[in-house]
């Protein structure tokens, strides 16, 4: 995501002061140099072995913005000391991290009894509501310094998801429920905020652009795309003039998503906004159709985990172990497989755009969709892989029918349990297996996810 954020992380050593302090001096210094290299805003590393120490560092932070608390316990400590600077930070992650003991060369395994503080330390937080992570180190063992980084870009992942500012140009198109959204319970319950934008402006802004700019980015578009068949320049200039009105809109107020009314809205002007929204969309900005806005938080919520473009697709057909998933004409170029093709293609009286017709890439794939159930915000989230499909199109499109960017998704649970579960028309999309990490920056987010 364009918008990353850097978590403000404190490093809390903890201990007990009677066991010997320059063996736990060593291995603090060691876990705080590397702690320090990783991608985060190190705000303070300290040191508490007794109530003196908790006070001085409570006092210390009083004021100081925290994103999580990283409490690597090197050996047994008393909780009531590390509880006296967490009491304050209730809605502060803990990454409670337990360091293994070590065996001499005898045989003979020493134990700094980090196992007893953290098992001390886990029901009180988790009474009192603190997110955590666990890292049980074994004896003698590496430094879980992987783990630790993950967690971190975790929080820095639900940092920027808080963060993170949509675009709508309409509202659920064609009234469909599931396009429909709260979205001061969207920014009360997760900080996402929803931006709306009259068609009527974005129509104005698309008369504006000088005929220089707008040629020069015709001239790039059918140097990007191959044409399958005539595109007509006026065609051309129509979906250009949207592309551009949509990209300054997304750039200028530093939106992460944006998607446009489709059905009920631009294609009442005579063309369709698919190739629009294919150039616009990659890693850094979210786009989707339809105006579904809860689509775009999942987009966001992908993305920012995968560091990798996110795609929508809708169902069509229904086989007894797949799903037909497709798009009538839009896809990102991450998701191309082979050249970036258009077509200029009709459906029914008034759309007359072009579509784009690109091969969807097959593979390995985290999908879901982010929605609200009775209140709450759910993900329901999969792991599964696509196949390549033959072709295919949307029922009343003119001949010769464009065929479509579309493959076949396997669900890993029975074709009915999916149908039942799944919550909505669309779904998103990335490449590779992001369900673990996807359900830590959920817990983050208080988002319960649903499998």
């Amino acid at each position: 995501m364009k918008n990353m954020k850097k978590a403000n992380v404190v490093m809390l050593s903890v201990g007990e002061q009677q066991y010997p302090q320059d063996y736990l001096a060593g291995v603090i210094s060691e876990l705080e140099g590397e702690v320090k290299k990783m991608d985060c805003n190190i705000v303070g590393c300290y040191t508490v072995m007794n109530f003196s120490d908790a006070q001085r560092v409570a006092d210390e932070l009083s004021g100081k913005s925290v994103d999580l608390f990283i409490v690597d316990f090197v050996s047994w400590h008393i909780t009531t000391n590390i509880m006296h600077i967490l009491k304050n930070y209730r809605d502060v992650p803990l990454l409670i991290w337990a360091i293994g003991g070590f065996t001499d060369k005898t045989g003979k395994l020493h134990a700094p009894a980090a196992g007893a503080g953290i098992t001390g330390f886990i029901p009180i937080v988790k009474e009192m509501g603190y997110k955590y992570k666990i890292i049980a180190e074994k004896p003698d063992s590496a430094h879980a310094y992987d783990e630790v980084a993950s967690y971190i870009h975790s929080v820095s992942c639900a940092l920027t998801v808080k963060a993170a500012r949509i675009g709508l140009i309409g509202y659920a198109d064609m009234g469909l429920y599931t396009c429909a959204y709260d979205k001061t319970a969207l920014f009360n319950k997760i900080g996402i905020d929803i931006e709306n934008y009259d068609g009527y402006r974005i129509a104005n802004l698309m008369d504006e652009f000088p005929e220089e700019r707008v040629k020069e980015t015709m001239e790039w578009i059918r140097s990007t795309a191959k044409a399958q068949n005539n595109i007509p320049d006026k065609a051309l200039e129509r979906v250009t003039r949207l592309y551009l009105a949509m990209k300054d809109s997304a750039d200028g107020r530093n939106l992460d998503a944006i998607s446009v009314k489709c059905v009920d809205g631009i294609t009442k002007l005579g063309f369709n906004p698919c190739l629009a929204q294919s150039l616009l969309a990659d890693k850094d900005v979210s786009v989707i159709c339809e105006c579904d806005a809860y689509g775009l938080v999942t987009s966001i919520l992908l993305s920012t985990v995968s560091n990798q473009t996110s795609a929508f697709v809708e169902h069509y057909e229904v086989f007894d172990k797949e799903v037909l998933v497709g798009v009538c004409g839009f896809i990102p170029r991450d998701f191309i497989d082979g050249d970036f093709e258009i077509k200029s293609a009709n459906l029914g009286e008034y759309n007359t755009g072009i579509s784009n017709v690109s091969r969807l890439k097959c593979g390995e794939i985290t999908y879901g969709r982010f929605y609200s159930d009775k209140g709450q915000f759910k993900m329901f989230l999969q792991h599964g892989k696509t196949k390549p499909l033959g072709k295919w199109t949307e029922l009343g499109w003119e001949e010769p029918t464009p065929d479509f960017p579309a493959a076949l998704l396997e669900p890993e649970m029975p074709i009915i349990e999916y149908l039942d579960k799944v919550p909505g028309q669309h779904i998103i999309m990335t490449f590779g297996d992001w369900t673990d990490k996807l359900r830590e920056v959920c817990n983050l987010l208080d988002i319960e996810v649903v499998e």
